[in-house]
């Protein structure tokens, strides 16, 4: 499979900032996260004839439109703040010389890699680097791979959904006119959360082991995480939810793998907009988000009901009181920023884990017009990322979820084997599109 680039050319703004808009100081939430790429692929079997070159045009002048309203994710990260200078976002025209059924019946990560628009890697200064680049794939067949490389350093999940489903509805013509999104009030969001000195500003992730690390998908049908959600209720946890239950089989398994003897640590991202009080808009821009981290114990690490419970309560930890200390900036607030930075900083350790869920975003909805994606991918250079990271999305058409597991290669083949893995799990099946047999 070849992909070839056709043109690559800098989108701006159809509006410019004004003014009053122009800067804002990073919040401490952003100061926090690192300057890496999130990577997306959507994955469009357009059947009908079209001409290229007009669904190109559109494409990009409906980027252009939303980064209007999206006007921080134009400008770029200069120093300890955010410059709303409209210098835009990449977009890239390419042709890939295969059918889009070829790549799905077998997803590969090395082949998915080849769509993606840039490494998740920042190499250019912060203030050089575009915090959105899109890459719009064009299959032999006529379909249409849009992938993206979204800068963590300013987008959660939250963000990049409110942003995607703009641009896609801008581009369907279905977003109502009068629509000002976005960004809420950054310079508001960002006082509650103040940037400090005493920590960095652009950390750099810690440099993976030089040991062989593989990613692999598993798909969790809707009748598997019902199971799950059995397996996994107790008393502390009546009403286990699906991403509870799964991530702690995860969890469960892949300590097994490593055949981890001791406790291990598993932290998992926490949407706070709807934590706060008063809570925040969906659609608000930044890294509205904090981990919550779950100890297990040498006793705790393989059973499911045990796991499931101490996620649980590192979810229940982070409430409305919680966030209120870090507001007010105490002393207590300050320990809990201190501790989380700790915790990032374990991530590449054997026994730590990391997990963020895309469930129930509305990925899988995200239409430009010619319907909704049939499949939703990510993928990444796995020597650039440290291992032991769970990525859950939803499934085709939302049935189940798809889990993205990195671990080290010999720990990945452990898990791939695992029959009572597997029992739940389907490793990497294929996505048949509508007109196949």
């Amino acid at each position: 499979m070849e992909v070839k680039v056709l043109s690559r050319e800098t989108i701006i703004p159809s509006s410019p900032t004004p003014p009053h808009l122009k800067s804002f100081k990073l919040s401490l939430l952003d100061q926090l996260s690192p300057m890496l790429y999130t990577p997306l692929l959507f994955f469009y079997p357009i059947t009908k004839t079209y001409d290229p070159n007009p669904t190109m045009a559109t494409l990009k002048d409906s980027l252009s439109q939303t980064l209007a309203r999206f006007y921080l994710l134009a400008g770029r990260i200069v120093g300890k703040s955010i410059h709303c200078s409209d210098q835009g976002a990449v977009f890239i025209e390419a042709s890939v010389s295969c059918n889009m059924s070829h790549i799905l019946k077998q997803p590969n990560n090395e082949v998915l890699r080849k769509l993606l628009p840039c490494s998740l890697l920042c190499s250019n200064p912060a203030e050089e680097s575009p915090q959105v680049v899109v890459q719009a794939n064009i299959f032999s067949c006529g379909g249409i791979a849009i992938s993206l490389c979204l800068l963590h350093k300013l987008m959660d999940g939250a963000t990049f959904t409110s942003f995607l489903t703009s641009w896609a509805s801008t581009n369907k013509g279905s977003l109502d006119s009068s629509s000002n999104m976005i960004c809420y009030d950054y310079k508001a969001f960002s006082s509650l959360f103040p940037q400090t000195n005493l920590l960095p500003f652009h950390q750099k992730l810690a440099k993976p082991a030089n040991r062989k690390r593989c990613l692999r998908r598993f798909v969790f049908g809707s009748k598997s995480l019902l199971n799950l959600k059995a397996k996994a209720e107790s008393r502390a946890v009546p009403n286990p939810s699906c991403v509870e239950a799964l991530t702690g089989f995860i969890w469960k398994h892949a300590m097994m793998a490593a055949d981890c003897q001791g406790s291990s640590t598993l932290s998992h991202v926490v949407n706070l907009r709807g934590r706060m009080k008063p809570a925040l808009p969906e659609v608000s821009v930044g890294n509205i988000m904090w981990g919550a981290v779950a100890h297990s114990s040498a006793m705790e690490r393989l059973e499911l009901r045990a796991l499931v419970g101490l996620l649980r309560q590192s979810f229940e930890e982070i409430n409305k009181d919680y966030i209120e200390r870090m507001l007010i900036g105490s002393d207590k607030g300050f320990e809990a920023v201190l501790k989380f930075v700790g915790e990032m900083n374990k991530w590449g350790m054997s026994n730590y884990y990391f997990c963020t869920s895309w469930r129930n975003m509305k990925l899988n909805e995200v239409d430009f017009g010619w319907g909704r994606p049939a499949w939703i991918a990510i993928a990444w250079d796995t020597n650039e990322l440290m291992a032991n990271v769970i990525v859950l999305v939803d499934g085709v058409m939302g049935d189940g979820i798809e889990a993205w597991i990195l671990l080290d290669e010999k720990e990945m083949e452990i898990l791939e084997q695992n029959p009572q893995f597997l029992e739940f799990a389907l490793l990497n099946p294929s996505i048949y599109l509508a007109d196949e047999n």
